[in-house]
């Protein structure tokens, strides 16, 4: 993700985190050179209720610029799908 982030900055992307410590968080973030915001909150499964299933952690979204759920990737998501997903999602709008 941190590639597309800087291939799309006009995306806003987001990284949170739900079942890891704040250290645990820090040292991803610090690993992959990560420099879109990123948030630790265990608190979010409650907030993306029906949108996000606790056991298909990671899972991705894609948030419309109309504050929609333009589309969710439950497990590990590649570049190039994620690239797709979001180039249609921009053609939509």
């Amino acid at each position: 993700m941190q590639e597309l982030s800087v291939a799309y900055p006009e995306v806003q992307f987001l990284g949170v985190l739900t079942r890891d410590t704040r250290v645990a968080a820090q040292s991803f973030v610090d690993r992959f050179a990560i420099t879109y915001p990123s948030l630790t909150d265990d608190a979010i499964l409650l907030e993306f209720h029906g949108q996000l299933i606790p056991n298909a952690i990671p899972t991705t979204l894609i948030i419309d610029s109309k504050s929609r759920v333009a589309a969710r990737i439950s497990g590990e998501v590649t570049y190039s799908s994620l690239k797709e997903l979001i180039e249609r999602v921009k053609s939509d709008e």
